[in-house]
Order: C-alpha cells, then sequence, then structure tokens
C-alpha cells in the first residue's frame, strides 16, 4: 500500500502496529515508506496522545508480553522452513510443552542447520510419511546424526554438542523416536552434560583476583570491578548479574540479593524472560562490595550497571549490550595475565589450549571461581553453595563446578569413628537390637 497523506500516513501506521508489525522496518514494507520516514512519523504519533504510541529509549514501540508473545509466534509460522510438515509437528509438540516461541526457533535452528549440512530434508531425518516400522525409522535417524557428527567433531572439535543434541532428540520424540534410559550414550546422543566435569578445576588464583582487582581500580573502572566482585560472591550467571536492579539489594534488616535467572525456567518473568528469582543471603564480604559499588556507580539508577531504557525488552537489551561490554573487557584482561600464573596444569591447558571459559564464556569463569572457593571456605558444604550460587541441586555443582577433593574425603575418613556394634539410634532401635539377639 502507498500513501501520500500525512494523516493517512499515520492511519496506515496505526493500522499495521494493530496488525502486529512493531519494527520501523516491518511497519515500512507494510505501507510502503522507508524505516527512517517511518520512525519520524512515530516522532509525531508519540506527541499526539491520540495514537497512544509510546516508545522506549532505544525507540522500539512498547507492547504488551502478551502481545510480544502474540508476534513472536505469528514470526514462527510465516518462516518458510517452519512450514515443513515434519518441522510443523514438531513446532506444535514444543508449544503442547509450553516452549516459549524464541527458544523454539533456536531448537528450528540447529535442526535446519543439520539440515543443510547432511543436504536432506528434515522429513527425511524421521522418515516422516514413510510406511516404516518406528525401530528401522530410528536407525535412520541414527545413521544421519552420526554423518553429521563426524562433520561437526572435524570441524568444530573444542565446541560442546549438548545444545545440539537436545535440539534433535526432541525433534526425534515428537516423531515418536525415543531412547530408552542410557541408551543416547550408544550412538552419541546423550543429554548428560558432556566434558563440564572436566571443567570442574578451573579458577581464577588469589594473585590473579588481586591482580584484576589493582588494574581496574587504578583505570577507574568500577563497573568491571563491581561486576566481577560481587559476581565472585553470588556465582550468578551473567545475566543474572548483568540485569540486577537496586530494588532487589537489601542491606538491612539481613543482607540480601535477589537475581533472576532465565535458564531456570519457574514462572516469573522480568524484562521479557520467563525464569526465576533467587534469593540470596552473601557474606559480609559481599555486602561490602556491593556498599562500595553503590557508592561508586552512577546514582539515582534503577539497574546497577545501565540506566532504565522505559521498557522491559529495551532494558533486556540494555543488559545484553553490558554482557558483551564485559565479555569483551575480561578477555582482554584474561590475555594479559602471566602464562605461568595459572593454578594448575588442567588450568593453563583451558586458558590458553581450547580457552572455552578465557576466550568463549570469561564471565562464567567467575561462576566457576566462586564455587571452589566457597565450597573450601565452608569445608564442602554443597548445600549452602548450591543454594547461594544459584544450583537447583547439588549434583550439577558436585559434578561441574568443584566436588570434594580426594585429599578432604581422605581427611574427613580419619576423623570419623563409626563402630557397628555399639551405635545406638534410638530406644526402640536399642530394644529391638537387643530382641533380635535372644
Amino acid at each position: 500500500m502507498k500513501v501520500k497523506d500525512r494523516e493517512k500516513i499515520k492511519e496506515a501506521i496505526a493500522i499495521s502496529i494493530q496488525n502486529g508489525n512493531y519494527t520501523t522496518r516491518e511497519i515500512g514494507v507494510d505501507i510502503g515508506k522507508d524505516h527512517s520516514t517511518i520512525s519520524r512519523y512515530l516522532s509525531e504519533m508519540e506527541r499526539e496522545d491520540k495514537w497512544g504510541i509510546r516508545r522506549d529509549a532505544n525507540g522500539s514501540i512498547i507492547i504488551s508480553l502478551q502481545k510480544q508473545l502474540a508476534q513472536e509466534h505469528r514470526q514462527l509460522e510465516n518462516e518458510p522452513f517452519n512450514q515443513l510438515p515434519a518441522i510443523q509437528k514438531w513446532i506444535t509438540y514444543l508449544k503442547s510443552g509450553g516452549i516459549l516461541p524464541r527458544r523454539i526457533q533456536y531448537l528450528v535452528n540447529v535442526v535446519h542447520g543439520m539440515s543443510d549440512q547432511l543436504k536432506v530434508m528434515p522429513e527425511t531425518l524421521v522418515s516422516f510419511g514413510v510406511p516404516l516400522d518406528t525401530m528401522k525409522r530410528k536407525e535412520i535417524a541414527i545413521e544421519y546424526w552420526r554423518n553429521f557428527l563426524a562433520w561437526f567433531n572435524v570441524a568444530y572439535p573444542q565446541m560442546q554438542k549438548t545444545n545440539t543434541i537436545n535440539a534433535y532428540r526432541s525433534f526425534l520424540a515428537a516423531h515418536n523416536i525415543n531412547f530408552a534410559h542410557g541408551e543416547g550414550r550408544r550412538y552419541g546422543l546423550s543429554t548428560t552434560p558432556e566434558r563440564l566435569g572436566e571443567y570442574k578445576d578451573i579458577m581464577l588464583t588469589p594473585e590473579q583476583i588481586d591482580r584484576i582487582n589493582r588494574l581496574l581500580e587504578g583505570e577507574s573502572d568500577w563497573e568491571a570491578w563491581s561486576f566481577m566482585n560481587i559476581d565472585l560472591h553470588t556465582g550468578a550467571r551473567a545475566f543474572a548479574m548483568a540485569s540486577m536492579s537496586w530494588n532487589r539489594v537489601a542491606f538491612l534488616p539481613v543482607f540480601r540479593v535477589e537475581q533472576f535467572e532465565p535458564k531456570i525456567k519457574r514462572g516469573d518473568w522480568y524484562l521479557t524472560k520467563e525464569g526465576k528469582w533467587w534469593v540470596k543471603y552473601p557474606t559480609e564480604e559481599c555486602r561490602i562490595v556491593v556498599e562500595t559499588a553503590r557508592d561508586r556507580l552512577p546514582k539515582e539508577r534503577k539497574f546497577l550497571f545501565f540506566d532504565d531504557a522505559k521498557s522491559d525488552k529495551a532494558n533486556a537489551l540494555q543488559a545484553s549490550y553490558f554482557m558483551s561490554k564485559m565479555a569483551i573487557r575480561f578477555k582482554k584482561i584474561f590475555s594479559g595475565l602471566n602464562k605461568s600464573s595459572w593454578l594448575n596444569e588442567k588450568t593453563r591447558i583451558y586458558a590458553l589450549g581450547d580457552g572455552l571459559y578465557f576466550n568463549g564464556h570469561p564471565l562464567h569463569l567467575m561462576r566457576h571461581t566462586m564455587a571452589q572457593y566457597y565450597l573450601a571456605a565452608t569445608n564442602w558444604s554443597l548445600a549452602y553453595v548450591a543454594s547461594l550460587g544459584g544450583w537447583e541441586n547439588t549434583e550439577v555443582l558436585n559434578k561441574c563446578y568443584g566436588g570434594i577433593p580426594e585429599h578432604i574425603k581422605a581427611q574427613i575418613a580419619k576423623s570419623i569413628h563409626v563402630r557397628f556394634d555399639t551405635l545406638v539410634l534410638n530406644t526402640f532401635g536399642s530394644a529391638l537390637h537387643g530382641s533380635l539377639l535372644t
């Protein structure tokens, strides 16, 4: 539609927004104007109350979460690849499980990439519509997976495959191709966290932390200083740290911080993401760090690390920008550390060899370091550290971040004395013990 009259253009923009177009490019395509023209008209409409247009600090139209989800579902359905029969069935399967459209699109993109690499349609991967028994279809799906895996291991020798495995298994499950417990390991399709246990010893040494702190203090980089030191005490994931707000920090009567973990889906919503608010009661040392951050960072700000952009979507983008900024900052800092300063041989290999955490996930290194230090400080109290760091159970903390070292187990064994012939559990047990012997 091509329109010229100013009021008619505004009416066309309003109708386009009602129809689910929220970006200047989408609206421009819809009504036949370039995005800069649309942006100019939106500025006028924002000042005119009759249109009911509001935009955030990034210039994005503010919409409700329900409208945003509806828009994402429409975009999901409009993608050409998503209209293939096998993918449509999978999307329906994922929707029935309450999976959000953005997550669905991510999973579909993984299978799309596999399909492109193998040069087969997704229908072929699962023998969609072909009259074969389930076992034969499973054999075909496994054979394609092995072909993909052979390419993947050569192309990305250091990259984890967990997300790809989860996406492919979900796709197969939607087509009734399932694996018994433990069966996936036989085909390289195990969803057990792979290789993560190898990184449990990785950490920054006290000397390295001291050097980094002195560097950041000398450069008056209080944002990076606050990010690192609060994270070293709370063990939060990157988004939980970047999106911290002052109204979720309490100093009295008990020091408490609340951080939002989108990785843990528990029905809470924050900055357009679903997750869980994790309530933490850190140490006095952490309280001093947070008080220092309050004094050093800009005042009168809702979020610790950025100004309120006036909408959840814009603030989520601000948090993402800040995470990227911190990742770049710490990559540079880690690369400048003395190569001989790493604590042990394993850490040296991971820092200088595959560099997964030092180059790929530098912010996650803080979480690993927190686990190591707090476990040692609490005599390996897995339950306490898990509750503080945001692990839902002690299994992952123990396996992937820092279990009880062998020398500590040996020390504990020396201090414990158990005599099965004298231990009295309770009065009833004692009487029962006596009756059984007579």
